[in-house]
């Protein structure tokens, strides 16, 4: 994934007001996910299956889906 990906993704986090939505890692991982917070590096959501937060880093987001939209590889 590019840095332009991945800006569109964090520009959807960021403006998801409070919703959920299904957030995928490079790592194949899948969540049902609400922003919380960020830092330069990292995203801090709330993991809707596993009832925590998550704090991953921005360069692992591989795609995002929001209110039928989808971003990156879904």
């Amino acid at each position: 994934m590019n840095k332009t990906q991945q800006n569109k993704i964090m520009k959807a986090i960021r403006t998801s007001k409070g919703r959920f939505f299904g957030l995928y890692t490079k790592a194949g991982e899948a969540l049902n996910a609400q922003f919380v917070s960020e830092s330069p590096s990292y995203v801090i959501v709330y993991d809707r299956n596993a009832k925590n937060k998550r704090k991953l880093a921005k360069t692992s987001l591989n795609g995002l889906k929001l209110q039928g939209s989808k971003i990156g590889a879904v």
